[in-house]
This record gives C-alpha cells, structure tokens and sequence, in this order.
C-alpha cells in the first residue's frame, strides 16, 4: 500500500466526516424530512462527478489528489448509511411517505448530480 495515497485518503476521510458533522448540524430535519444529509449526499455526488469528468475528459488528476477527494472527502462525507438509518426509521414510524420522497430525493438527485459534476468538467 502506497503511504502517500493512505494519507490522503485519511486527510480527506476527516475533512469529509467533519463536513458531514457540520453541515447535518447546521440544516435539521424539516419536517422530519432530512434535509442534511440530502445535501451532504447531493454534494459529494457532484464533486465525484465533476473528479470522474476531468478524468474521463482526459485532465489528468493525481492519484494523492484524486485519493483524497474522491475515496476519501466524498466517501467520508456522503452519507448512505446514515441515509438509509433515517429511511429506516421513517418507515418504522410508519412515515411512508416521507420514507418514500427520502429515498427518491436522494437517488434522483445524486444522480442527476454525477451527472452535472461530469458535464461541468468537460469545459
């Protein structure tokens, strides 16, 4: 294992993960909707998309540079498993809908966010 690709991995990893702390603090639920993490979701979803872009477009992103945004930043500040504890427990409360509009929020948007994150990088 490459040293230098481990440390920017765990530079970004923490980068991420207090990203994540702040920004689920700072937007709360709205109505038991949860907004944070969609955003932190949405978020990582477009940089991903936009490292991908360059790469595929033939800009060339380092290997440290792209270990520490890509697994490490986005990995640590994306949030599926939080997502899916909180779709969880709407479903548990009987919060069908709500459950419902997290999961397509969530899949629709990060999606359409790799996307733009992708296209954006072609210019």
């Amino acid at each position: 294992m490459n040293a230098r690709l481990l440390l920017a991995v765990a530079l970004g990893g923490s980068l991420g993960a207090a990203g994540r702390f702040y920004i689920s603090g700072l937007l709360p639920a709205y109505r038991d909707f949860p907004v944070g993490t969609l955003i932190v979701n949405s978020a990582a979803s477009f940089l991903l998309g936009y490292i991908y872009g360059l790469l595929f477009w033939g800009i060339e992103v380092p290997p440290d540079w792209r270990a520490f945004f890509a697994t490490g930043f986005c990995g640590a500040l994306s949030t599926f498993s939080t997502f899916s504890y909180e779709t969880f427990s709407l479903l548990m409360e009987r919060e069908y809908l709500i459950a419902a509009l997290n999961i397509a929020a969530n899949v629709i948007i990060t999606i359409a966010l790799i996307f733009a994150g992708f296209i954006l990088a072609r210019r």
